[in-house]
């Protein structure tokens, strides 16, 4: 039997073999992992790891290698060569930072999240025409694996976002939450439920110029995408049936829309990232605006309305986050208000690492029946 490979991406379910003029992306020597790339021409090479810009070492054969600091899970990788931005084929592929980008994969203790002998849902790109930006638009859509046996069933519905610089494929092609669900369901340790994942960062023009809004994805989610998926799919079309969650910037689009409408969702689940508003008015808010107001944050003036609203307030982060302190902000905030919720700090950084275990975790809270 096929061992389940964890470099398994979007662009490719087996392992992805390594040409013929290259060499291996990621070895193992004397106890270290090591990243090589085969440049004999090249100048200088470096790879990008955890935001540092770190240099290789050329061999006598061209090959260029360094220690890769990682011991385990998921990273981005960014090659350089010569200081020009390069993917390579010997890595696995994923998008993040806006593009195509690398990622090394290495087996972890943890395989919550890895292919098993369970029965599997589906996972399906849906096309819908957007009334906010005019043009057609794209989710991916994780439906249980009962979904087309149990034809008289309505499922409740999770609204999952992604992060700054990620899109509709992230949380499958590098969060695996299909498979953490299918997983979860299995061990009947969460009950089944459609994920619709939408990209948040949603493109518009100013001036001429294509740009970010990640603002708009609240009249989109509203207008479009919540009409689109109750009109196709056997979802609930009650708060009851409905929940949303998001990492860093989908946190973010999580608190502020969740919260401005209460009457729509019956949890929030905020990974890695706010509760108070820090995007607008900051460098990726490339429309202009001042600081936000945060005019989202007045329900927490009612911590007994907030808790009848909200069955569930999840919010979770790495230890070693560059965010924490924007995290322990919203935690001083949270206690002046006394709003009680499920607060949780892993190991880790901001990182699908992390993520996955926000998912994990979430995804046993929800939907439950009183």
């Amino acid at each position: 039997m096929k061992k389940y490979s964890i470099e398994e991406q979007s662009l490719a379910f087996d392992k992805v073999l390594v040409p013929d003029d290259c060499v291996k992306g990621v070895v193992q020597r004397d106890g270290k992992t090591y990243l090589q790339i085969k440049a004999p021409e090249a100048k200088e090479v470096a790879f990008v790891i955890k935001e540092v810009k770190t240099p290789c070492v050329k061999d006598e054969d061209g090959v260029w290698s360094v220690e890769y600091p990682m011991k385990d899970g998921f990273s981005y990788v960014q090659l350089l060569i010569d200081d020009t931005p390069v993917i390579t084929p010997c890595l696995p592929i994923s998008y993040g930072y806006s593009r195509p980008y690398n990622y090394v994969a290495l087996e972890t203790e943890e395989d919550f999240f890895e292919i098993r002998n369970v029965p599997h849902g589906s996972v399906r790109k849906e096309y819908f025409f957007s009334k906010v930006t005019d043009s057609w638009e794209c989710c991916t859509i994780y439906t249980p694996y009962e979904y087309e046996t149990e034809k008289d069933k309505v499922y409740p519905v999770l609204y999952l976002q992604h992060g700054q610089g990620e899109n509709e494929v992230g949380w499958t092609a590098s969060g695996k939450v299909h498979f953490i669900m299918d997983n979860l369901i299995a061990e009947k340790k969460a009950n089944p439920f459609i994920i619709v994942m939408s990209n948040g960062m949603v493109q518009t023009e100013v001036d001429g110029e294509t740009v970010v809004d990640f603002q708009l994805f609240e009249k989109q989610l509203l207008t479009d995408i919540i009409p689109f998926v109750e009109s196709k799919f056997r979802v609930g079309k009650t708060k009851d049936m409905r929940a949303m969650a998001g990492l860093s910037m989908g946190s973010m689009q999580t608190s502020v829309i969740g919260m401005k409408h209460p009457d729509l969702f019956c949890a929030l689940g905020v990974f890695s990232g706010f509760v108070t508003d820090i995007l607008q008015g900051g460098v990726l808010d490339k429309i202009n605006r001042g600081p936000s107001d945060n005019i989202h944050l007045k329900i927490l003036d009612d911590p007994e309305n907030f808790a009848q609203q909200f069955k569930v307030f999840f919010r979770a982060i790495g230890e070693e986050d560059p965010f924490l302190p924007f995290f322990k902000k919203d935690d001083v905030l949270l206690e002046e208000k006394n709003i009680k919720h499920t607060r949780v700090i892993y190991c880790g950084s901001h990182e699908w690492n992390t993520w996955r275990r926000c998912i994990r975790d979430f995804a046993q809270m929800i939907f439950k029946e009183d």
